[in-house]
């Protein structure tokens, strides 16, 4: 499968959107030609380089990205919302068109029993990391329901939780969704003190904030 490759300082899991400003000239072009296409492209995490200027060096896996919604804006520049879709490796990389493309593989998830009490304890933590990350934002929610599918659930958490990119290029080439969701309980159970900690000095500083307004 030949694929338009797009590398940034970001991972793109499967069923995430992910909204992208596209301004450089080489990008305007390919997602022109995948719109006029109707064609996805690959986003993959830059392994060394930078999204702007000479061709980054991507890693090898990543996830196809499906343009859902397109706002056109001055000089050929656009707003695009997209949906993650599937994993793939590259097989090779081209460097013919002004932009990167590659010969790629899909490739899957294991199918393969995860514990009942695996799912229940990853849902509890990231219920409980989503709460305290909106809480430091000053914000809340009401909760959260992951999907049924393991695979699915394990992709979901590995989307929202706040982590370095190589962290999250480990969950993305993870193919076993019982040993991602391990680490994403062990990822989220060291992180939870720390949030605690910040949480509770954003609402000194808040109460002091208030304090001297009234």
């Amino acid at each position: 499968m030949d694929l338009a490759l797009f590398p940034l300082q970001t991972v793109l899991f499967p069923g995430m959107k992910l909204p992208l400003h596209i301004f450089e000239e080489r990008y305007m072009l390919m997602v022109r030609e995948c719109i006029d296409e109707s064609t996805p492209f690959g986003v993959v995490l830059i392994r060394s380089g930078e999204e702007v200027g000479q061709a980054a060096i991507p890693h090898n896996v990543g996830t196809i990205a499906k343009i859902t919604d397109v706002e056109t804006l001055d000089e050929g520049r656009m707003n695009l919302l997209t949906l993650g879709v599937e994993r793939f490796r590259i097989i090779a990389v081209t460097t013919t068109n002004p932009y990167l493309r590659g010969e790629v593989e899909l490739i899957e998830q294991r199918r393969e029993s995860v514990p009942a009490e695996t799912l229940a304890r990853a849902e509890d933590l990231f219920a409980t990391y989503l709460k305290l990350y909106m809480a430091i934002g000053n914000q809340w929610t009401r909760g959260v329901e992951l999907p049924v599918d393991s695979r699915n659930a394990a992709d979901y958490i590995a989307a929202r939780l706040e982590l370095p990119p190589p962290t999250k290029q480990q969950l993305l080439e993870e193919l076993s969704p019982s040993a991602r969701l391990d680490r994403e309980i062990a990822l989220i159970a060291e992180a939870l003190p720390e949030m605690r900690v910040r949480l509770e000095a954003e609402q000194r500083q808040r109460t002091a904030g208030f304090a001297v307004l009234n």
